[in-house]
């Protein structure tokens, strides 16, 4: 019992320049918000705990990575709240750039900078006044995940926005 079915030819799509360039500033943008999201939270609980605090009373030391630990748990758990609300915000820009592109330039520069200033220890403050250093961390590292929140927020947002073909959105 042989049917003969007509297959019609199957005609691929080719992408335009402007897809093709939008497809790789995505992927390229992907890998790099994945190496921040990687150093935040795979390598940074491996510093705190065998790094920063080298040259501070054990005991000292013990209390700051308790707390720095505890910390990230406690933003964990927020943002189970906030994410909305910086999607909210996210949602209800209004630009000539859009709506994603401005908290991507900013939360990106800014969550990198302070990155780099929690990974330096805070220039070494715990070893100085590590009361201030406690304060100044806190504060510094909410700061940074809001803003790294807002650009990893307005990233995924993007993924429907970049085109309506679920086949094209997965290239």
């Amino acid at each position: 019992m042989a049917q003969n079915v007509e297959q019609q030819p199957v005609t691929k799509k080719k992408l335009s320049w402007h897809q093709i360039n939008e497809g790789v500033a995505f992927g390229l943008g992907n890998l790099g918000h994945s190496a921040f999201y990687g150093a935040l939270s795979t390598y940074f609980i491996v510093f705190v705990t065998s790094g920063m605090f080298s040259g501070v009373a054990p005991a000292i030391a013990n209390r700051l990575i308790g707390l720095i630990t505890g910390l990230v748990v406690v933003i964990r758990l927020a943002e189970v709240v906030v994410d909305p609300i910086l999607g909210n915000i996210v949602d209800n820009t209004e630009t000539r750039w859009g709506k994603f592109k401005p908290w991507q330039v900013i939360g990106s520069i800014i969550s990198s900078v302070l990155l780099v200033v929690i990974f330096s220890g805070i220039f070494g403050l715990a070893k100085v006044n590590w009361i201030l250093f406690t304060i100044v961390f806190v504060i510094l590292f909410i700061i940074l995940d809001v803003f790294y929140s807002l650009t990893d927020v307005s990233y995924w947002g993007m993924v429907p926005a970049i085109s309506e073909d679920s086949h094209a959105r997965g290239i």
